[in-house]
């Protein structure tokens, strides 16, 4: 008759060892928040530890440590030096009115006062908005979609009637 062996008397007994610590593969509460927001903040959060970093802005960016450092605190609500998903859903969705103008700046290139199709079609090319290759006509359908007056063109008052949270 075999023996009984038991575990807690076995030589070969392995040690309990605390699981391991899973890398954040979202940012805290995903789904909580729409995709395009998620879809932004992974991009972004390139450690995938759930908060953005100025060494990750200055990576994605390529600006200097310093940039990357002004750019966090603009968007750094709580104070602890990195973005959180919900900050950067402040940000893009123009949390606070002071920051709109800069945003608007970021697509207006030349200043006048007005996003063309083409702006529109160079900004999605730099990092900040993926480098994603649209197409002009595509770009004059997504300002259509907005235009309130049917010039072609977006004016900040549009951009900022866009950016304003949608209401349930």
């Amino acid at each position: 008759m075999g023996q009984a062996v038991s575990a807690a008397s076995s030589p070969f007994r392995r040690k309990s060892q605390p699981p391991p610590v899973p890398r954040a593969t979202a940012p805290p509460a995903a789904k909580d928040h729409d995709t395009e927001l998620v879809r932004i903040f992974r991009r972004y959060d390139t450690d995938g530890d759930g908060r953005i970093s100025a060494a990750e802005i200055r990576e994605i960016w390529g600006c200097t440590d310093a940039e990357a450092q002004e750019m966090v605190a603009q968007a750094d609500s709580d104070g602890d030096g990195l973005i959180s998903i919900e900050e950067l859903g402040a940000l893009l969705k123009g949390g606070g009115s002071e920051d709109l103008p800069a945003a608007f700046a970021l697509f207006d290139e030349n200043g006048d006062g007005v996003i063309t199709p083409d702006e529109l079609r160079r900004a999605f090319l730099q990092p900040l908005l993926g480098r994603e290759k649209h197409t002009i006509e595509e770009c004059s359908r997504m300002i259509a979609a907005v235009d309130q007056d049917g010039d072609g063109v977006l004016s900040f008052d549009e951009f900022k009637a866009m950016m304003a949270p949608k209401s349930a």
